[in-house]
């Protein structure tokens, strides 16, 4: 989601040396806000869960995953934002000049050698975070996701504030979904980026297969997905969250050595909507829900609220209820000359209600022509 800009930037320090770290954090924690990995696979994971991560410091020399294998695990990932992202290395003096070539060949951005003064970590905390900044500005006016075609995070903020103030002031429902692909990074690890992107696509074009014209996907990080649905209740959407984990996880892809099966989690979620309420509110509802989801052993599907009341709030009638009542005030609006003021999301139903319409009178008009004929 978007940062305002006055937060303090978020930077990673990777380093197996506690000391290390420590110091960093000490130089640079005034101004920024620290996170700290102790080796290369925790890093990679840190910097894949939290797009507010800025700039990494790594160093080269680690156990499990060491800074290059880092360094290629960010520079080969299919995310831009997390491709992008700025990688310092912390060199030692047992790193040789051609190790420091190699590395830097590999998508290095800059280097910083052990041991290191605040002002050499400050200096480049301060001009890759400003850096990597604007290059996030620019990729946010962009709209979409340039792998997928889907809408990016920044579209989908976009979206959802418009709905969400539409249902407010309205008082209809509105639902959000948080999807991920589970065990996406063994996927990567064990398949390599050729297989993940594969993955990544195939799945982002199965939501234009099940999803209505005013639904909204969106890609938000690696092998995580969004979706929002207006005018629908907890009811529809726990029907819409079935329809689209069954078309992808019917999804077999054969590397020629063995199949991988898909198992998509989601977690949703469909809030009382007030119109105090932001969206940055429900998608954190549904990022919640889809931990737990994530977590489950079997059916990886959560809701918000885990328990329902008996007696559910909202039917699949009332959900049409719903939207037949924000037709009959569409249709008000074109009466008056006010279409101009018709939501986005009702066009489309709208329309295919007219076209039956028109299809009836045609057929009058049709009757009309063989009487006077005869």
């Amino acid at each position: 989601m978007g940062e305002q800009s006055s937060q303090k930037p978020e930077i990673l320090i990777v380093d197996d040396s506690k000391v290390i770290r420590k110091a960093a954090t000490k130089m640079l924690g005034d101004g920024y806000v620290i996170h700290e990995a102790v080796d290369g696979r925790d890093g990679w994971q840190q910097i894949q869960q939290n797009s507010a991560i800025s700039v990494v410091f790594s160093d080269m020399q680690m156990p499990v995953m060491d800074g290059m294998e880092l360094l290629n695990s960010v520079r080969s990932a299919d995310d831009e934002r997390i491709a992008g992202l700025p990688v310092i290395m912390i060199t030692g003096q047992g790193d040789t000049e051609e190790t420091k070539r190699q590395v830097f060949e590999a998508g290095a951005t800059d280097f910083i050698s052990k041991p290191f003064s605040s002002i050499d970590l400050l200096t480049r905390a301060k001009s890759y975070a400003q850096f990597n900044s604007q290059v996030v500005e620019l990729e946010k006016q962009t709209g979409h996701d340039k792998l997928t075609g889907l809408f990016n995070a920044r579209s989908l903020e976009e979206q959802g504030d418009k709905a969400l103030s539409f249902a407010a002031r309205h008082g209809v429902s509105i639902s959000a979904v948080y999807l991920e692909i589970d065990n996406f990074q063994d996927i990567f690890l064990s398949h390599g980026k050729s297989v993940a992107t594969q993955i990544i696509i195939a799945v982002s074009k199965r939501f234009d297969a099940v999803l209505r014209t005013e639904d909204v996907a969106a890609r938000i990080g690696v092998s995580k997905y969004a979706l929002l649905l207006p005018l629908t209740g907890h009811t529809h959407a726990k029907i819409v969250v079935d329809r689209v984990r069954e078309a992808i996880n019917k999804l077999v892809f054969d590397t020629g050595k063995e199949k991988i099966r898909i198992v998509l989690a989601a977690g949703m979620t469909s809030p009382e909507v007030t119109e105090e309420m932001r969206f940055a509110d429900i998608m954190h509802e549904a990022e919640s829900a889809l931990k737990r989801a994530l977590s489950k052993v079997g059916e990886k599907v959560a809701s918000y609220v885990e328990a329902q009341p008996v007696q559910e709030k909202e039917t699949l009638e009332d959900a049409a209820a719903n939207i037949d009542q924000d037709l009959q005030h569409a249709f008000k609006l074109i009466l008056e000359g006010d279409f101009f003021k018709i939501e986005r999301t009702h066009l489309k139903p709208l329309v295919d209600r007219l076209l039956l319409f028109i299809e009836y009178v045609e057929n009058q008009d049709n009757l009309t022509t063989d009487k006077v004929s005869e």
